[in-house]
């Protein structure tokens, strides 16, 4: 899989949409420098628009792996 260091809210939100439903449990990286509308964006309100759409999946923090680039955050059903 892959890490790189710069990504945009956009790309997350589709790897999302993607997710079958059903799905129990699910893994995303997040890289450190992110991008909305061409724009960059703080993590902090990047990960609430990522967070509410796995939600919308019905799928719940489950801890993170730091890596150089970015996280891995988990995921999985309530």
């Amino acid at each position: 899989m892959s890490e790189p260091s710069s990504g945009t809210i956009e790309e997350l939100l589709s790897q999302i949409e993607a997710i079958p439903g059903g799905t129990k449990s699910f893994k995303l990286f997040v890289p450190q420098k992110l991008t909305l509308k061409g724009e960059p964006i703080d993590q902090g309100p990047a990960m609430a628009v990522v967070l509410d759409k796995l939600l919308g999946k019905d799928l719940f923090p489950d801890g993170f792996e730091q890596r150089p680039t970015g996280r891995w955050y988990k995921y999985k059903a309530d």
